[in-house]
C-alpha cells in the first residue's frame, strides 16, 4: 500500500522528500554520535575508521551501481517495447486491410479494441504493478484470428503467415511491460540499498571531527546524495509513475492513425 503511494506521487516532491529525510539522518547521525561516542578516541582510531569506510564505500558504491545499470537498462528496454508493440499493431492493421471483406473486418475491429483498452484500462493498471483483465480478454479475441481464418489462396497464406508472427509479437511485447511494471529491484535488494546508505552515513558520523557543524553539514549532504540516487532507482523501476514515466503515447498514436484510415 504505502509503496502503491509513493509510486503516484509526483516526481519533484517525491525527490525533494528523498533528499530532505536523508539529510536529516545523516545529520542525526552525527549528533547522535557526537553524543554518545568519545570523540577523542574517535579521533585517536581516524586511520582505522577511514580504511574501514573507504572499503565499505566501495561495497556500496558498487551495489548502488549495478541496481542503476539494472533498472536504467531495463526502463530502456521497456520503453522501446512499448513503441514495438505499438508499431506490430499498426502493421497488423494494415496488413488486414489485405484480407478477404470478412477476415478484414474482424481483425481490423479487434486490433482497435485492444489498442482502446490498452491505452484506456491497463495503463492505469499497470501504474498500481497489475495487468488489466479486459485487455487480456481483448488479446485472446484477437488471437482468434489464428483459429478462425483458412487461407484459400497462397497470397492470402503470406497474409496470414504475417499476421500470426505480428500476434505472437504482441503477446511477447505485452509480457515484458507488465513484467516491468511490477519492478525489477526486488524487496531484498532495496534492504540491502538502504541498510547499506544508513550503515555508510553511519560511519561518516562516526569520525571524529574537531567541528560539529562541518561535520553535520558534511555528512547531511553524503546522505542527501545518497538519497537522491536511491530516488533515481525507484523512479526508474516504477516505469508507469512519475513525471518521465512511460506513457501510452505510441498506442494514442495508432488509434489515431486506426480512426483516421478505417
Amino acid at each position: 500500500m504505502f509503496h502503491d503511494f509513493l509510486n503516484n506521487l509526483p516526481n519533484i516532491p517525491l525527490a525533494i522528500g528523498f533528499l530532505c529525510v536523508a539529510a536529516l539522518i545523516g545529520a542525526g547521525m552525527v549528533q547522535l554520535a557526537r553524543r554518545y561516542l568519545h570523540q577523542q578516541t574517535l579521533r585517536a582510531d581516524t586511520d582505522l575508521i577511514g580504511f574501514t569506510y573507504q572499503m565499505i564505500g566501495v561495497v556500496y558504491a558498487v551495489m548502488l551501481a549495478f541496481a542503476v545499470f539494472i533498472v536504467w537498462d531495463e526502463f530502456e528496454t521497456t520503453s522501446r517495447a512499448v513503441e514495438q508493440e505499438a508499431n506490430a499493431l499498426v502493421s497488423l492493421y494494415n496488413l488486414a486491410r489485405a484480407l478477404p471483406a470478412d477476415a478484414s473486418a474482424q481483425l481490423k475491429n479487434d486490433v482497435r479494441n485492444y489498442t482502446r483498452v490498452v491505452t484506456a484500462d491497463e495503463w492505469t493498471q499497470m501504474a498500481l504493478g497489475r495487468s488489466s483483465d479486459a485487455s487480456a480478454n481483448a488479446l485472446a479475441q484477437l488471437t482468434r484470428f489464428e483459429r478462425e481464418f483458412n487461407p484459400e489462396t497462397n497470397r492470402d497464406a503470406v497474409l496470414y503467415d504475417q499476421a500470426v508472427g505480428h500476434i505472437e509479437e504482441l503477446n511477447s511485447f505485452r509480457r515484458l511491460r507488465l513484467q516491468a511494471s511490477r519492478g525489477q529491484v526486488p524487496y531484498p535488494m532495496w534492504v540491502l540499498l538502504i541498510g547499506g546508505g544508513l550503515f555508510t552515513v553511519g560511519f561518516t558520523a562516526a569520525f571524529g571531527a574537531a567541528s560539529g557543524r562541518l561535520h553535520a553539514i558534511l555528512t547531511a549532504a553524503l546522505a542527501a546524495a545518497l538519497g537522491f540516487t536511491l530516488f533515481i532507482i525507484f523512479a526508474l523501476d516504477t516505469p508507469y509513475t512519475g513525471s518521465f514515466k512511460i506513457t501510452a503515447d505510441p498506442f494514442q498514436s495508432a488509434l489515431t492513425m486506426f480512426e483516421a484510415n478505417p
